[in-house]
């Protein structure tokens, strides 16, 4: 099975076309200043930086995640608030994520003549519209992604020293990533115990030093924890809030539940993510046929079975133990199943005897789509399903629509492109032409005021992270208004965000005796932003 002709100019110049589209995305976002949970750990991060770089300084959202942050907050060293810099060291940890995932594939699909469809998956990860909202928003979910595939590669070429060293930063980045390399290291194992016919008590001696490393990491970690439970006199771990304890947000058996349903449509549905998952619907099917009619299964041909049967086993397993795990409807929290299920789709073609021709073709078509959709809410099965809310020129999904989280809109949950960042983009409008003070009154509504103000340039009045040369407006919302002595403000703006679904805060200010003076819109990003000087009678 030779590789066609033009696979040759293809593998000359396609990691520079990666790079290009990844710069398109990224550039345009250098000075975004992240918001929601983005901009505590971002705050975080930038507070470290500037006051020294210690477990409790990096304990950032209350999670145990002091590597990966520890890395970001290096990059702040030299300009504490930079954010071109941190989102360079983001975009550095995600090339590394993509080398360790094609060394993965080049051992699933050995060969030239798979040289397409490797390097056509590693580029759908490259630009998923997932992939690029987390490594742009500032989360711990990021760094999760980043070294579960490097922790995978690791594992998979049975470099188990430097797989317990991966898989510790996995495990500090988000506690997460200890439910995820504890399922990847026990599958991993179990696989290698039956892939030969050697005796038995053999190969359970050649695991014996792979079992020690690959529990090294579980084993820091659980020491870790209870040094912090003991040291901090409190939880190690982090909890929602919504749970008496981090443990019992786990529901292994209940699938019944409307948090369980948004999970599984944030995975197989989001994005254009049923196409993949269509595939893989498909090659089910067909195999219950053809058990059905007592024909065997159709062997993966030129692919390497039992690391293809380990990774399909992972993908199912991961997707059970994270979906178990019920908070709220981010599309960060499955980040790093998205190059699961993009693998599984292919191997999906492949079962289903697709030609390689149109195998790569599907493939390029659905890369198409995911970069029509990194800043557009345009899938129509996605907008059938969560529905969509204006944000002025253009629409985003309501992928808070089936939990009704927030108002059924949501904040984080909005992380499933990069329009996320015109919440930035607008508030930059804004402020450009308000050129508010230290003292001007700037109120949100509280139902979506989560971490949405910064402070801002001085000079330019942009949002900013910087420490020095900003000035910060009085940011306040409906609530915290009516809990001020008299005399209140004279007078206030409202920024009307396109995420709060009522008039809740309106009705506030009105009551408040604020009538409005004059409203103006502002536009960047296709994210409009309505501002109502408001004036108390």
């Amino acid at each position: 099975m030779s590789a066609p002709g033009w696979i040759p100019l293809l593998r000359r110049w396609w990691a520079a076309g990666v790079a290009v589209m990844l710069t398109a995305a990224l550039w345009p976002e250098r000075g975004f200043v992240a918001i929601w949970d983005g901009n505590v750990y971002l705050r975080c991060v930038v507070d470290a930086a500037a006051h020294g770089l210690t477990l409790d300084s990096l304990h950032c959202g209350e999670h145990q995640a002091q590597l990966y942050m520890g890395l970001l907050a290096l990059s702040q060293l030299p300009s504490p608030g930079n954010t071109t810099l941190l989102l360079s060291a983001n975009a550095a940890l995600g090339a590394a994520a993509l080398v360790a995932w094609w060394d993965v594939l080049r051992r699933l699909l050995p060969g030239e003549a798979w040289w397409a469809e490797r390097a056509l998956l590693v580029t759908l990860l490259a630009i998923h519209p997932v992939v690029l909202a987390t490594l742009v928003q500032v989360n711990t979910d990021f760094g999760v992604l980043v070294f579960f595939l490097i922790t995978l590669r690791n594992l998979v070429a049975r470099r188990y020293e430097w797989a317990a060293l991966s898989a510790l930063f996995l495990c500090l980045s988000k506690e997460t990533g200890v439910l995820v390399y504890g399922i990847m290291l026990a599958t991993h194992l179990l696989f290698r115990l039956f892939e030969d016919r050697d005796a038995f008590g053999r190969r359970l001696a050649r695991l014996a030093r792979a079992t020690m490393l690959g529990a090294a990491p579980l084993a820091c970690y659980g020491a870790f924890l209870w040094w912090w439970a003991v040291s901090h006199h409190a939880s190690a771990l982090w909890n929602p809030g919504v749970h008496q304890r981090p443990l019992d947000a786990f529901r292994w058996f209940d699938f019944e539940s409307v948090v369980l349903r948004s999970e599984l449509a944030l995975i197989f549905v989001l994005g254009f993510m049923w196409i993949p998952t269509g595939a893989v619907l498909a090659t089910f099917a067909a195999g219950v046929r053809r058990t059905l009619a007592g024909l065997p299964d159709r062997p993966l041909h030129h692919v390497e079975g039992r690391l293809a049967g380990f990774l399909a086993t992972l993908a199912a397993l991961l997707t059970y133990a994270l979906t178990a795990y019920r908070t709220w409807s981010n599309p960060r929290y499955f980040v790093i199943l998205v190059p699961m299920l993009l693998l599984c789709g292919l191997l999906a073609l492949v079962q289903l005897r697709v030609t390689p021709t149109l195998r790569r073709a599907g493939l390029v078509l659905f890369g198409v789509l995911l970069l029509s959709a990194e800043r557009r809410a345009w899938d129509p099965v996605s907008r059938r399903l969560f529905g969509t809310f204006s944000v002025g020129p253009t629409d985003m999904y309501r992928v808070a629509g089936i939990t009704h989280e927030f108002g059924g809109r949501g904040i984080d949950q909005l992380g499933y492109n990069l329009q996320l960042t015109g919440f930035h983009h607008a508030q930059n409008a804004v402020f450009a032409a308000l050129r508010p003070t230290d003292s001007t009154v700037i109120l949100f509504p509280r139902r979506v005021n989560w971490q949405v103000s910064s402070p801002l340039d001085a000079r330019t009045f942009a949002r900013t992270a910087a420490l020095h040369g900003t000035v910060t407006p009085r940011y306040l919302d409906e609530s915290e208004l009516a809990r001020l002595p008299e005399p209140l403000p004279r007078e206030l703006w409202f920024l009307d965000l396109a995420n709060d679904p009522d008039t809740l805060a309106i009705r506030s200010l009105h009551h408040q005796k604020y009538v409005e003076a004059g409203t103006d819109a502002y536009t960047a990003r296709s994210h409009t932003i309505v501002v109502r000087h408001m004036v108390r009678r």
